[in-house]
């Protein structure tokens, strides 16, 4: 068996590392969409 797992444990974490950031921009868009809103709404 070749060293397969340092390579699974380094794309793991890519993936964690692109999903925090893909989730740090969807929640920084729903807040600004939020501000957005109660600004223009009232």
């Amino acid at each position: 068996m070749p060293p397969v797992p340092e390579r699974f444990v380094i794309s793991l974490l890519g993936q964690s590392a692109l999903l925090r950031a893909g989730g740090a921009v969807i929640v920084t868009a729903l807040l600004w969409l939020a501000i957005h809103w109660a600004i223009l709404l009232p």
